[in-house]
């Protein structure tokens, strides 16, 4: 029987069952929200009746029929990409491809000088850069990243090499009235227009730690998913953010951003490679996680 679904369909409807929204589906595939929108109307279409319906507190889910068809694509998209890598690396002379990402935040300014610095340890692998959001475990399991560079203490099952000790820190513009702190206290952030990149916050981040104790709530909140969009509005006046210092540090190094700490103490903020828990030790993307671990602890500098 001939599939009346191409593997476009397939990324699609995996997408939006994992994010419910077109929106974050569209991010992760890096498409437009219409290709995403005309992608499912096509599926639709073709099979004959609506893949998803919007519920209020959920967004876009799997209608009772489509369901089946959402778990099927589920566990067949992370097979048919660990059958393609297993394929390329028994292929003598092709370049095996590492897919990686940075939990919540994206920034890849560390990127070039890494791989300039290993070069030699990663001369037969490439890397592609991916989106993978505040679900990096998630991603791992689904087959979208291979590595992925995470904050905080990502839940789930994956294995976890210590990379370096961050700081989550207020982030404002140089002019701002907070700038010249040394450090702030959570009421700081009392009249501030605070911009934040997830609509549920994360465990373990700023306002679980540091904001919600203090019973304080900033003055009015945005949300805008993507961190280098926040530090752009931060840098010219739009509000405040808190934030991981090294992800900022390329506004930071060139004061377009101030960045000051969070309490006396400081907002301590750890960063791990994760990788699945089935990654064989040679396996590539375990490679290249060993190599980051290596190049930070040799001396690459986080904030490069």
């Amino acid at each position: 029987m001939t599939s009346r679904l191409e593997m476009h369909h397939y990324e699609t409807i995996v997408a939006v069952s994992d994010t419910g929204s077109v929106t974050a589906a569209a991010g992760r595939l890096h498409v437009s929200q219409s290709a995403v929108s005309h992608r499912l109307a096509e599926a639709e279409r073709r099979l004959g009746g609506r893949l998803f319906e919007r519920r209020p507190s959920r967004g876009m889910q799997p209608t009772p029929a489509a369901l089946a068809l959402c778990q099927a694509a589920h566990r067949a998209m992370p097979d048919l990409a660990r059958a393609e890598r297993d394929f390329m690396r028994s292929v003598g002379g092709t370049t095996a491809t590492v897919r990686i990402g940075i939990g919540s935040y994206d920034c890849y300014h560390w990127l070039a000088h890494f791989a300039a610095t290993a070069s030699e340890q990663l001369q037969n692998l490439m890397l592609e850069l991916v989106v993978v959001g505040d679900s990096p475990v998630q991603r791992l399991a689904d087959g979208t990243a291979d590595l992925v560079l995470a904050p905080g203490q990502p839940r789930g099952q994956c294995t976890a090499q210590h990379l370096f000790t961050d700081e989550l820190v207020l982030i404002t513009s140089p002019d701002h009235r907070l700038a010249e702190r040394t450090w702030i206290g959570p009421e700081s952030v009392g009249d501030e227009h605070y911009f934040t990149y997830n609509r549920q916050p994360a465990p373990g981040f700023e306002y679980e730690r540091f904001i919600r104790p203090a019973g304080v709530s900033p003055r009015t909140i945005t949300v805008l998913e993507q961190t280098g969009a926040i530090a752009e509005m931060v840098a010219a006046g739009f509000g405040v953010s808190i934030l991981s210092r090294w992800a900022m540090s390329p506004w930071i190094e060139v004061q377009r951003l101030a960045a000051v700490r969070c309490s006396r103490r400081g907002l301590d903020l750890e960063w791990s490679a994760l990788t699945r828990l089935d990654t064989q030790l040679d396996a590539p993307e375990r490679q290249v996680a060993d190599a980051i671990v290596e190049w930070l602890g040799n001396g690459g500098n986080p904030s490069n």
